[in-house]
């Protein structure tokens, strides 16, 4: 089935069930399923949109983020995932790259959507909220649609949507996911996280990424999602306390701001049931922290944009012991294989590895990616030996509880979003001055790890490190500018002149309880 079959036949048994609370107001399941078909046959109506075709989201938080969603999924469109957070021109590239064929945009993001529409020639754009000169409004663009949509015929191996992602490579680079992955996935959290139609769901993070994809999740087993524009923590303490919310996605900074915030402990918390922790590892000293705030209510879910989550998860009852005290070695796994995932421990030959020894983490799910987007080679690099490979290393117990110790790749995860030292790297090097540049992630209390830029520059010359972080805020955004910046004479280097990165991550990350 794809998704959007769950979501009619839940619309169907609970028409009045609350659906959707935002700051409009709030929507049942009746009135949802409407605009869910309206937007399928606007779609379907238009021939330069066929099957398949791939369209993008860019809004501010809203009920409608998801409705465009789903309403993608019944006309069997391809829903492009893209991040706001994003600077404009990495989103311009991604959408490019996707080959999007029709954007839904939110006034709100009219300059960016004036810079992307250079990069999407021929490309079709429609204002969410109100007219404007770049594309018609969405209630115009939908005289005419609504009545039901006919169910389409399965093919479970179609596209239902695209991810961006990235690497040395690049921002250009989108995961392919197909109507069964997704359906998998999704019925895995629903599983895990004990989802039904008494659910009510706190989302903070961007709807237009993988929230939205998280939201599903609860869409489709009749709960509620309540939608917020982003994280505050005054206003989530508010929205639980109020809303009775059972349910919230937060990354690790998210928690650390609930812990310190004054109105914690004056908060009624009593609805929650689960607090997922995801996007980066948790500082074990702040889960137990978190425990002792929140009650034994808090899962921990593994997984990456190529197999979706979780892959791994951690439940409250593994961290505890008999006698009630914390189990440590558990509290800094990842935990163990979620259902309908197989995990193992590879070495480089594709041999499986005994507990206690490390080596790459590796999946067989039906929730895995089909493809990378146009990237045969990166495909069949990925899923050697017939697994998908995550570039993560880890290190299995004899209980089957995974430590992620290490990465193969080159990546930054901040605060729960993906950063790609290569093109961080590339702005540095068009500083005057700069001979080369190394960006790493450091251990950050707050963050999980924060950009750190190491850089050394040409005999004789003098660089500020205002003048670092200036070229990346412009060429990069705010996201991916270093917290830090240091000069050093010379970067460690292999005989061949590459240097060696991992040298420079061992200064940082010695005796740290993780090295990611």
């Amino acid at each position: 089935m794809r998704i959007v079959d769950y979501f009619d036949a839940t619309a169907a048994r609970l028409p009045g069930q609350e659906a959707f609370v935002d700051a409009e107001g709030r929507m049942d399941y009746g009135t949802a399923q409407k605009f869910v078909h309206a937007v399928a046959h606007g779609l379907a109506r238009d021939p330069e949109l066929p099957v398949g075709a791939h369209i993008g989201v860019y809004s501010p938080n809203n009920s409608t983020v998801s409705l465009l969603q789903l309403g993608i999924n019944r006309a069997d469109r391809t829903w492009v995932l893209v991040h706001t957070r994003n600077a404009t021109e990495t989103n311009a590239q991604v959408l490019a790259y996707a080959d999007t064929r029709l954007l839904f945009f939110h006034s709100s993001f009219e300059p960016a959507i004036e810079i992307i529409k250079q990069s999407l020639p021929g490309a079709k754009f429609v204002c969410m909220d109100r007219d404007s000169a770049l594309g018609p409004r969405l209630d115009d663009w939908l005289k005419g649609c609504w009545k039901p949509y006919p169910i389409v015929r399965e093919e479970a191996l179609g596209k239902a949507f695209m991810a961006p992602t990235g690497g040395t490579t690049g921002p250009q680079k989108a995961v392919v996911h197909t109507h069964r992955s997704t359906e998998i996935s999704v019925n895995s959290v629903s599983n895990v996280l004990q989802v039904d139609s008494s659910a009510r769901h706190l989302i903070v993070a961007p709807l237009t990424h993988a929230a939205g994809y998280f939201a599903l999740a609860f869409t489709l087993n009749g709960g509620t999602n309540v939608i917020l524009p982003g994280f505050d923590p005054t206003l989530v303490l508010q929205k639980i306390e109020q809303e009775r919310i059972t349910h919230t996605y937060l990354p690790p900074t998210a928690i650390y701001a609930l812990l310190a915030h004054p109105a914690l402990r004056q908060t009624d918390l009593s609805s929650l049931r689960f607090i997922v922790i995801g996007g980066s590892p948790i500082a074990p000293s702040r889960f137990k922290e978190a425990v002792e705030a929140f009650g034994p209510i808090l899962y921990e879910m593994y997984g990456q944009t190529e197999s979706l989550a979780p892959v791994t998860v951690k439940m409250p009852a593994d961290c505890m012991r008999a006698d009630g005290t914390f189990d440590e070695e558990v509290i800094r796994s990842a935990g163990k294989a979620a259902p309908f995932m197989r995990v193992e421990i590879m070495d480089p030959q594709g041999n499986f590895l005994p507990p206690g020894q490390p080596g790459e983490i590796v999946v067989l799910s039906s929730m895995v990616m089909k493809e990378y987007y146009k990237m045969p080679k990166e495909t069949e690099e990925a899923q050697r030996f017939g697994w998908h490979h995550t570039t993560d290393i880890g290190v299995r117990d004899e209980r089957g509880f995974i430590t992620i110790v290490d990465r193969i790749k080159d990546l930054i995860i901040s605060g729960g979003l993906n950063i790609y030292p290569s093109e961080i790297e590339a702005a540095i090097a068009e500083v005057d001055g700069v001979l080369e540049a190394s960006v790493i992630g450091v251990p950050d209390e707050k963050w999980g790890e924060s950009v750190k830029a190491v850089v050394q520059l040409k005999p004789g010359r003098t660089v500020k490190a205002e003048d670092i972080v200036e070229r990346c805020r412009v060429r990069l955004g705010s996201l991916k500018v270093p917290r830090s910046v240091e000069f050093w004479d010379d970067l460690p280097r292999s005989p061949v002149g590459k240097v060696l990165k991992r040298e420079i991550r061992k200064k940082f990350w010695e005796g740290q309880w993780r090295a990611v």
